[in-house]
This record gives C-alpha cells, structure tokens and sequence, in this order.
C-alpha cells in the first residue's frame, strides 16, 4: 500500500510538472546571448530552456501574472515581505524541484549544482540525525560553468561581482547572496536571458529547512 502511493504521489508530480510547461515563455533563442554560449553549447542550453520554463510555470502559478518580468518581480517581492516576517520556508516544493532536476540531463545539472546523498549530522531543535542515509541537498558548484557564467557577467555588472564573490567566500549560496538579491531584484531585468538564468537556478538552489527537510525524510 506504501509503495502504491508512493508511486501515485510521484506520477502526480510528474504529470503536474508537464502541465506547468504550458506555460513555458522562453525559446532557445533566447538563452543566445555571448556570455551564455562561452559555457553551455546548443544542447545544453536546451536544458537550460527547461529550467528556465520550469521556474517561470510554478512563478505564473504562483502570481497569476502573464507578463514575465511583472510576476518575477512579484514573486520575489513576496519572498522579501515573508523573510521580513521570519517566514524563511521560501523553496519550491522539494519533491516536485528533485524529480525535475534529477531528470535533466546529467552534464548540465553538474555545471550548475552539486548534489549531496549524505550529512555526517543533521540537527533540528527537537530531533538530531547521525550519518543518515540518502539525505539530499544541492548547492552551487562553486567550480563550474554557471559560477563561471556569474563571474563574467561580473566584469560589467557590480551585482554579480558581488555574488560571485560571496559564493567563492561561502562555497555555496549564502545568506548574504539570498538577502541581497532580494532586497536589490528591482535593478535587474527579467526579460534579459542573463538575468532570468540566474534567477531560476537562485530560486532552485533555495532548500527548504532543516526541520521540513528531517520531517519529510522521517516520513518516508
């Protein structure tokens, strides 16, 4: 009966993750800016099309708002009010976020993220866990191509100058980089390819929190 559900709940989200890709709104074409091309070739940046996609459906879901810039602003002006409020639980529903990236293609997640299987210790207020298994996390690769990507686009942009550099500092995305960013979203413009890239892998690279995390992997 547990594995029957178990394989109903994740049909659901992958039939959910396909309707939501109605409401893809970028090409191909425009993931073709200079800086992009130095570090994703042509089958690549097809993936990156669907990242892309992936994060503007469950943004459109969110907000309501058809006008791509409009709803990214929106939604990230609603992260910053709940982080505001002390509401951190800001991710994207984890189960759903890991069926799809752990299905794009292999080459383009590893130049974009580093997935973690194991914790030596992982620790709640109420509930501490030794060396669980199979207790996934991702962050940035701090060596590959798109924090590559953010350090030139750095060269002509003081922002990712300074999110370049606060990831080198912190091996990873940082509170400092999440705090920034949201405080300061207004300055960036969501129909740049630049922009809209570095947004959606901000927004997947964002865990839930250690207690959501220890609960679901409790219940499983």
């Amino acid at each position: 009966m547990g594995k029957t559900k178990t394989e109903m709940h994740k049909l659901i989200l992958i039939l959910t993750t396909i309707l939501i890709f109605a409401n893809s709104c970028v090409g191909q074409s425009d993931l073709d800016s200079k800086q992009i091309k130095k570090y994703f070739d042509k089958q690549e940046r097809k993936e990156l099309v669907k990242i892309i996609s992936f994060v503007d459906s469950l943004i459109i879901s969110k907000t309501e708002l058809k006008e791509i810039d409009q709803a990214y602003h929106q939604y990230l002006d609603l992260l910053h009010e709940n982080a505001a409020d002390g509401n951190w639980e800001w991710a994207f529903d984890e189960e759903m976020k890991y069926n799809f990236l752990f299905n794009i293609d292999t080459t383009v997640f590893n130049k974009i993220w580093l997935k973690s299987t194991s914790s030596r210790i992982v620790k709640t207020r109420d509930t501490t866990l030794y060396n669980p298994e199979n207790f996934i996390s991702i962050d940035l690769n701090i060596i590959g191509d798109f924090v590559q990507l953010v350090e030139k686009l750095g060269n002509k942009n003081k922002y990712y100058k300074d999110f370049y550099e606060a990831i080198e500092v912190a091996g990873g995305l940082s509170p400092n980089i999440v705090a920034g960013f949201l405080y300061n979203h207004k300055d960036f413009n969501f129909n740049n390819c630049n922009d809209r890239l570095w947004t959606a892998v901000f927004l997947l690279t964002l865990e839930e929190s250690a207690k959501k995390k220890v609960k679901r992997y409790l219940s499983e």
